[in-house]
């Protein structure tokens, strides 16, 4: 059993039971359905450095979010007073991780999400943070909610150097390539088209939506399809 504080309060976490989850920078445990990430002590600093700095600025404008997770509350260790060790966050997803399926969900639940996206993104560089750890890998939806989550918000970046363009230019571009590829992890997961016309088919959509947002492309065709699967293996039948 160890000792932490959270808003001023002392909880514990019994870490000698396994863990909900675990990665390269620290351990996940779930309590009264929060997420309770405790860091590694030789990770708090590393990558972009100082993660208590960037996450206490999260927390200023974490309500103006609603499926960008970030963190709720900061966690402090009570050996050492002050020193700060992990994030409260919330659970979504039922806890499980789907990393197949936005090419199922219907039109209508998909493109409101997409627009949220869209627009918290912008949010992110307009506060100067860079969505550094947005990626297919951290997208969830959650079934009970019918929402798109976008978790893991621990790796949000502040460059000093940047400008609110940069911020703009770089966070549409993690944006674009976290739907791109999980556009092309649906294609292989559900055998929607073979390996050659995938890469051809990512092609095409990029030549074809331009400089429009995903949601307004996706507002086009929903018109002629019934969902992106469908889209997806009409048009793959006139690529070669």
């Amino acid at each position: 059993m160890a000792n932490y504080y959270v808003n001023g309060k002392m909880i514990s976490i019994q870490e000698n039971k396994k863990a909900f989850s675990q990665g390269s920078e620290g351990k996940i445990y779930l309590m009264e359905g929060k997420i309770y990430k405790i860091y590694y002590p030789n990770t708090l600093n590393e990558g972009f450095g100082d993660k208590k700095k960037y996450h206490q600025s999260l927390l200023q404008i974490k309500d103006l979010f609603q499926n960008i997770l970030l963190p709720e509350d900061l966690i402090f260790n009570t050996s050492k007073l002050g020193s700060y060790c992990g994030y409260v966050t919330k659970l979504v997803g039922e806890g499980k991780k789907k990393k197949e399926g936005i090419t199922t969900l219907p039109w209508n639940l998909l493109i409101p999400n997409i627009q949220t996206f869209e627009q918290e993104i912008h949010l992110l560089g307009e506060n100067r943070f860079l969505a550094v750890d947005f990626s297919f890998h951290n997208l969830v939806f959650s079934e009970q909610e019918q929402k798109l989550y976008m978790v893991d918000p621990g790796r949000y970046h502040y460059e000093p150097y940047f400008t609110l363009e940069d911020y703009h230019k770089r966070n549409q571009l993690i944006l674009k390539e976290c739907f791109l590829h999980t556009l092309q992890r649906d294609m292989i997961h559900f055998h929607l088209l073979s390996n050659k016309k995938i890469k051809l088919f990512l092609n095409s959509m990029e030549l074809e939506r331009k400089d429009m947002p995903f949601s307004e492309y996706f507002l086009e065709n929903q018109e002629k399809y019934s969902n992106i699967q469908e889209m997806i293996q009409v048009k793959g039948r006139f690529l070669h």
